[in-house]
């Protein structure tokens, strides 16, 4: 085959597949449902166990690990088969309505668990549920994450939307944040209330006041289990597929997945995100337990911080896909984990200079985060299109199943962190007041292990070679090598 080539197909090859803004919002949408989902798991779901049902911190960070180790078998297989599913609407597309029930059902679940159970049964209930949520999720998100590298090819067109991907994720995330306080203090307050007005003292009170909020997790549970089902059901709606020539997968799951990891920029990526996954999956995990039981800010401000930070996440997106049109993608994720790795060490000294600090850094730290999820994403295609250029094989599920596999794995080896280190630290369970050991403990965990694996996955980052001409070089080889083929039959 002749590499001579005329100077006009480089920037064919640059631009690649378009799609409108329209499109991207819409294809964007189920990260919505799931990003409320996955915060309210993520923040209030240990938490919910610990003091309101009363299961020990041990036996639900465990539950939670082993869930999501056993789905994350899940991950790949997903990717294998969705690479291979061929329907009138897609090969991806078709699996956002699979998971889509389920996933809601399953959310509803994690958050209707009985007090007066036994520790087992606590256990039993919280494990197999979870299990069921996150393999839910993996039939939507896997094919959903795969198909952003195939509607669109160009440098700054995956920036853009990777980056409405993850900004309607923080979004949601953002409403999963402030709602649950809101339905939850409401519900607090009212009950506190009405025994005080009933005459009670303010103890007991108190007392009804936290049953109150322990219970109202089941009615919240059933209003973003709706949002959840809508927005999954608008990416499907609100996407299409694209036609034409498409190099195949290979044959058996396991030559697809030996490929990933022959990759060598895969699995310089892997080692990457391992990292950030370990620093956002702590931080997110013990934020609640940080604010109030560490840093001891209650009533709005316990809100308004946690959405501090996800607004500031939100809001940097657009700052950062824009940067990426004369930024590598690798200095602008370095800047974003260094950018973290400050602000969580300046939250160490919250408690000395108090809640303006503790503004600051989660605002700083939302900046980061912003940063690191859209050019994180972002390089898993470039990487893909790399392997096909070695391989002659395409394989986006495979890819991203790993991916899911990696990030489920991060997020359960963090909760079971959590868990474990709250209790060797002597965390009280039952909303009580915490000794010092405990505060170290989540001092330590929230703040100063993550502010190191945030440095590491910087400066690895850095030394990624996926650069801009890189791609684009990988992009015009590939265009030759589709055009001379063919349409595959």
């Amino acid at each position: 085959m002749s590499t001579s080539a005329s100077p006009e197909p480089a920037p064919a090859a640059r631009a690649g597949r378009r799609i409108g803004t329209a499109r991207m919002i819409l294809y964007a949408m189920s990260g919505f449902g799931i990003g409320c989902a996955d915060f309210i798991v993520a923040v209030y779901l240990l938490k919910y166990y610990t003091d309101h049902v009363a299961l020990s911190a041990m036996l639900a960070g465990t539950a939670l690990m082993i869930g999501k180790l056993l789905d994350g078998a899940s991950d790949p297989v997903m990717g294998y088969i969705s690479d291979r599913t061929r329907t009138r609407w897609g090969r991806r597309r078709p699996w956002f309505l699979v998971g889509a029930a389920p996933l809601a059902l399953s959310f509803i679940a994690l958050f209707s668990a009985d007090a007066g159970w036994s520790q087992p049964q606590l256990f039993l209930w919280l494990l197999s549920w979870n299990v069921l949520f996150w393999s839910a999720q993996t039939v939507v998100n896997v094919p959903h994450a795969a198909l952003a590298g195939e509607m669109v090819e160009g440098h700054n067109e995956r920036n853009a939307i990777m980056g409405w991907r993850e900004a309607l994720s923080q979004l949601g995330l953002l409403v999963g944040a402030a709602a649950p306080l809101l339905v939850l203090g409401a519900m607090q307050d009212a009950a506190a209330e009405a025994a005080l007005a009933s005459g009670l003292g303010e103890d007991v009170a108190r007392s009804a006041g936290f049953a109150a909020r322990g219970d109202a997790h089941h009615t919240m549970a059933w209003q973003f289990a709706g949002l959840i089902f809508v927005g999954v059901v608008l990416s499907f709606l609100g996407t299409r597929e694209p036609q034409g020539p498409r190099t195949p997968p290979r044959d058996s799951i396991f030559g697809d997945f030996v490929d990933t990891l022959k990759n060598a920029s895969f699995r310089r990526f892997v080692v990457i995100f391992v990292f950030d996954q370990i620093a956002g999956g702590l931080t997110a995990t013990l934020v609640l337990y940080t604010i109030r039981d560490w840093w001891k800010f209650e009533g709005p401000h316990e809100m308004l911080l946690i959405m501090s930070f996800l607004l500031a996440a939100v809001l940097s997106i657009p700052f950062w896909v824009r940067a990426g049109r004369g930024l590598e993608k690798s200095t602008i994720f370095a800047i974003g984990c260094f950018l973290s790795a400050v602000t969580l060490i300046g939250a160490t000294l919250v408690p000395l200079y108090g809640l303006g600090l503790a503004y600051a850094g989660l605002i700083g730290s939302g900046f980061g985060v912003g940063a690191r999820a859209v050019m994180a994403m972002s390089t898993m295609p470039d990487i893909i299109d790399e392997d096909e250029l070695r391989t002659g094989t395409r394989k986006d599920g495979a890819y991203f199943g790993m991916w899911s596999l990696l990030r489920k794995l991060c997020r359960a080896l963090s909760i079971g962190a959590a868990g474990l280190g709250l209790s060797l630290w002597g965390y009280q369970e039952g909303g009580l007041e915490q000794p010092e050991s405990a505060l170290h403990g989540i001092m330590w965990m929230f703040a100063i292990i993550p502010a190191i694996a945030s440095v590491i996955a910087g400066l690895l980052f850095l030394r990624l070679p996926l650069t801009r001409a890189r791609h684009e070089a990988t992009m015009v080889e590939l265009d030759r090598r589709r055009d001379g083929a063919g349409a595959p039959s």
